[in-house]
């Protein structure tokens, strides 16, 4: 069975350059010629899929030949010498799993380079291109860039959805806010012969004021309990389309559930003070 795994061909500077960790066995060196044995390096996520179980430094890969200008040659074998932590590409959301072999037994014509600078990596861009000028002045340079650019233009899709998903969560926040201290304060507000018979019959203000928060609170419980519920699983089916979006965020629900209950704190308190600076006569005759 034909097993997926990126192919890399990687000079031996290229783990340190990148900074990444070597689990077990070595890295790439310059003794990984042309003329010395194939071996290669694979990541921590190829061993847990493809070799499971067993010591990966005592195994060996079958992989198509490269050959510049030509189809894919015969599968060869490369010895595993090194695993290595996983890295993502920019654009990948999950781990994949990969193999590196020495650029020494696998050439080809177009390569990247990545370069680790000291201070703004800006400054050594003509440093690079009069380098590459003087070994060969008809090597294009193309495509400069920093490793935070190259992850900045992958997110660039991520970004504008965060965007549009926070302006769309926004703007409902406002309009559930409106409606919850619109219908609330017009609930309360059709009460205030109901205040006026308890404060006739011996009903302190702020009795009057504590029932009809306790009241609001109650109900204003009982519907975010209903829309986090909601939420969870509308959370659960973004997972796929917000990269690192979980189903469930504590601070920002809890934020969410806060903000509604204090509008309809508010939306009960303001109506219910009103009523009750209302002399009981008074509320009972508007009605």
């Amino acid at each position: 069975m034909r097993r997926f795994a990126a192919f890399q061909s990687v000079t031996p500077q290229y783990i340190d350059t990148l900074g990444i960790r070597v689990t077990k066995g070595r890295t790439l060196n310059d003794q990984d010629s042309a003329t010395s044995m194939r071996v290669a390096m694979v990541n921590e996520e190829f061993v847990k899929q493809y070799l499971p179980g067993v010591d990966p430094l005592t195994q060996q890969v079958s992989a198509p030949e490269f050959i510049p200008g030509k189809p894919r040659g015969k599968p060869v074998e490369w010895q595993i010498v090194g695993v290595f932590s996983n890295v993502r590409g920019a654009g990948f959301r999950e781990d994949t799993p990969e193999l590196n072999v020495p650029f020494a037994q696998s050439p080809w014509p177009q390569a990247s380079m990545a370069i680790k600078t000291q201070g703004d990596p800006k400054a050594v861009v003509k440093s690079v291109a009069a380098v590459v000028s003087s070994v060969d002045p008809d090597l294009p340079l193309a495509n400069v860039q920093t490793i935070d650019e190259i992850v900045s233009d992958a997110l660039a899709i991520d970004r504008f959805s965060v965007v549009l998903f926070a302006a769309f969560g926004v703007l409902g926040l406002l309009l559930a806010a409106v409606g919850i201290y619109g219908v609330t304060a017009f609930g309360v507000a059709q009460r205030t012969r109901e205040f006026g018979v308890r404060m006739a019959l011996g009903a302190q203000r702020s009795g009057v004021i504590r029932m009809v928060l306790r009241e609001g609170t109650l109900l204003a419980v009982i519907g975010a309990a209903i829309g986090l519920g909601g939420a969870y699983f509308v959370g659960r089916a973004m997972q796929s389309t917000l990269f690192g979006v979980g189903a469930f965020d504590v601070r920002a629900f809890g934020g969410v559930f806060l903000l509604l209950l204090l509008v309809a704190w508010t939306a009960c308190l303001v109506p219910a003070w009103r009523a009750s600076k209302v002399e009981p006569m008074e509320a009972l005759r508007d009605e």
